[in-house]
């Protein structure tokens, strides 16, 4: 199911491209509960696959590099969950993002988070947790950063940061008290 955080940010009848889109299952809520037109775009051809059998409109590509073929301003939002820290150029894809996009909506894996922190110091090895199940040489993830990365990126970026959602474990919220240390996951709404 599409997280909550989704649906609260995203507007009736929007126009939304999904990255990493899978096998259309943030389409499929999206296009229930806001009435929304999708698109997808996903790298691996059987999740491509997939979702088109299920009526979706998506299209196989990479996000490092097929971003450039959509017109500037062209979706309301573009949805990038849980993938930036996967990209060979996150810089470039957030621009990317911000100029076919209106709005964006990004959420990654803080990798400042305190049971990280805490597992590394006591045990001496890269953590491996619920949302980050990898042992250290088959992780995904070849960009590591957490919230405070993140903000200062946007600063430096001159992003606008029009809300922001923390979460630990299996998406609870959490307070916005010392995110960096106390958040386990982080879900931005930008605009340029």
């Amino acid at each position: 199911m599409t997280h909550p955080i989704f649906l609260e940010w995203i507007e009736n009848n929007s126009k939304v491209l999904v990255l990493g889109c899978g096998s259309g299952e943030i389409q499929q809520e999206l296009i229930s509960h806001r009435k929304a037109s999708c698109f997808g775009l996903d790298i691996s051809e059987t999740k491509v696959l997939a979702s088109i059998s299920k009526g979706l409109s998506v299209i196989q590509g990479d996000i490092n590099k097929d971003l450039d073929d959509y017109p500037p301003a062209f979706f309301d939002y573009v949805l990038a969950d849980d993938i930036l820290q996967l990209t060979h150029e996150p810089k470039k894809v957030i621009r990317d993002i911000l100029t076919i996009g209106k709005k964006a909506i990004v959420s990654f894996p803080n990798f400042a988070y305190i049971k990280i922190r805490l597992s590394i110091l006591f045990t001496g090895k890269m953590p491996k947790t619920e949302i980050l199940p990898y042992d250290w040489y088959e992780t995904p993830n070849i960009h590591l950063f957490t919230v405070k990365d993140f903000l200062q990126f946007c600063r430096d970026e001159k992003i606008h940061v029009l809300d922001y959602i923390y979460t630990v474990s299996q998406g609870k919220r959490t307070v916005n008290f010392a995110p960096n240390l106390t958040s386990e996951f982080a879900y931005f709404l930008l605009e340029k």
